[in-house]
């Protein structure tokens, strides 16, 4: 039997480029409304049975973006199914503010360009689903990328692509050009999107200047738009809970080696196909129905939950007083019991990232997301904590999910209180006096503070509980983190 299996690119980076909550909620959006669109078309083409994996159920946030199919589905068909898709997205946020703000407008070949430029598709077939999977792989090799050029004045949100206005593309000489008559229209152009009544609260705020892509993605999270493609959109009615601030708690995770979990399955006789489907099944219903309901409203938000891939944020929501400190502790009591109720035998890794004030959130998801890499790279089945600054500097702390609550629990300071400042300054008196980098002194630190139980555990197999760090390294990094997240001052 033939397997296909389709993906399209850039997805990180689309929704990295996201500098707005409502911008990430668009990106999530649009990458679930072409990935169901592919997967439409498939079942289309092959029987609804087709359909390996994503299980298709009723979400609007995080629809895998690799898709299964069993049955031969040609690449030309599922290129042009993800076209169209995004064409008519990209066409009827187009057509809806030409007519909602009468204008002289010169920019569609602009949309256009955007319109069958911004994906690359890649499509692979095999005898089996990880054949299927590896042609995909071999294809991704071989780029075929246009970039989009642009004259004029540059975004303000992102600083690439061109501002768009409905001067866009207008030929002029270019000895007549004067940009402040453009800087004029282009402002009184956001001025009239900003007052857009049918919205139902500002569209842009009076210093945003959106690119063509930009304006995509923040146009989708409005029911009025929105329904006019057919995206089913979940958007809270506002966003301003968020306050720029306070500080939030952003986690992004990811299921660990699936493909050898699957693999394992295989070689024990089972259906490749069904048990894929089976999980993509169950991992979608958990994101829906329990990771989801666990925060949304009570600790923060959910982003997407694309079965074992998931973004949130904590923050300060209506039943939830945040402090760096309750989000730890949610984190080493809870999520560890929350994720193993999918009932799939594999574990997770997450990167969590305490962004200060002003951050870029930009630079949040990034960070998010190397996070979560570093807990990979340290043995998987862990949680990277990452503190990170308004200058862009961080540190970070990786610990297995099952030595998170001894430690954090156990703690005592000189006094027998909790008072992290007693650590702190202790790892910065034996640093300057190179004193930490024995670690034997590490280990006696860390006994002093954490128990000898801890200690014991954490000698018993230092490469699971420190993964490549140091001894030395590993306890003075759980200091410093420690220190940002359970400092009451």
């Amino acid at each position: 039997m033939t397997f296909t299996v389709m993906t399209f690119a850039p997805v990180q980076g689309f929704i990295e480029r996201s500098r707005k909550l409502r911008d990430l909620y668009g990106s999530s959006f649009i990458l679930s409304h072409l990935a169901r669109a592919l997967c439409e078309a498939g079942q289309q083409a092959l029987g609804e049975n087709a359909l390996v994996s994503p299980a298709l159920i009723n979400v609007t946030q995080g629809t895998p973006n690799q898709i299964i199919l069993a049955g031969d589905f040609p690449e030309a068909e599922g290129r042009q199914a993800l076209l169209d898709a995004w064409k008519e997205i990209v066409n009827q946020c187009r057509t809806w503010i030409e007519q909602q703000i009468p204008a002289e407008y010169t920019w569609k070949r602009h949309w256009d360009l955007w319109g069958n430029h911004a994906w690359e598709f890649f499509c692979g077939h095999g005898e089996t689903i990880t054949e299927a999977r590896k042609a995909v792989n071999r294809a991704k090799r071989s780029r075929d990328w246009v970039g989009i050029n642009w004259q004029g004045e540059s975004s303000t949100l992102s600083g690439a692509d061109a501002i768009a206005w409905p001067g866009l593309g207008r030929k002029r000489d270019s000895r007549n050009i004067r940009m402040s008559d453009d800087d004029a229209e282009i402002k009184d152009f956001y001025k009239k999107l900003q007052s857009l009544t049918a919205l139902g609260e500002a569209f842009v705020d009076e210093t945003e200047q959106l690119s063509i892509p930009e304006l995509i993605k923040r146009l989708v999270t409005y029911h009025v738009v929105a329904k006019r493609i057919g995206i089913q959109s979940e958007v809270p009615a506002s966003f301003r809970d968020i306050s720029r601030e306070q500080r939030t708690f952003w986690f992004a995770g990811d299921g660990d080696r699936i493909g050898e979990h699957f693999r394992q399955l295989k070689e024990n006789g089972q259906n490749e196909g069904k048990v894929l489907h089976e999980f993509s099944q169950a991992m979608l219903e958990w994101g829906e129905n329990t990771l989801k309901p666990a925060v949304d409203g009570k600790l923060g938000r959910i982003v997407y939950a694309g079965g074992d891939d998931f973004l949130g944020v904590l923050y300060e929501a209506d039943t939830h007083k945040f402090s760096p400190q309750a989000s730890l502790e949610w984190f080493s009591k809870h999520f560890d019991p929350l994720w193993k109720q999918h009932k799939q035998n594999i574990t997770v890794s997450v990167g969590a990232v305490l962004a200060g004030k002003q951050v870029p959130q930009r630079d949040i998801l990034q960070q998010a997301r190397e996070a979560e890499q570093s807990a990979k790279k340290q043995g998987r089945d862990r949680l990277a904590l990452r503190v990170l600054f308004n200058g862009g500097n961080h540190i970070e702390w990786v610990c297995p999910w099952k030595f998170l609550e001894p430690i954090f629990t156990n703690y005592r300071d000189r006094d027998k209180g909790q008072n992290w400042t007693h650590i702190y300054n202790d790892v910065a008196v034996l640093e300057s006096r190179r004193g930490l980098s024995s670690p034997d002194v590490a280990l006696a630190l860390f006994e002093v503070y954490f128990g000898t139980q801890n200690r014991q555990t954490l000698e018993q197999n230092p490469g699971y509980y420190i993964g490549t760090a140091s001894i030395s390294d590993w306890v003075s990094n759980l200091a410093k983190v420690g220190f940002q997240l359970c400092s009451n001052t």
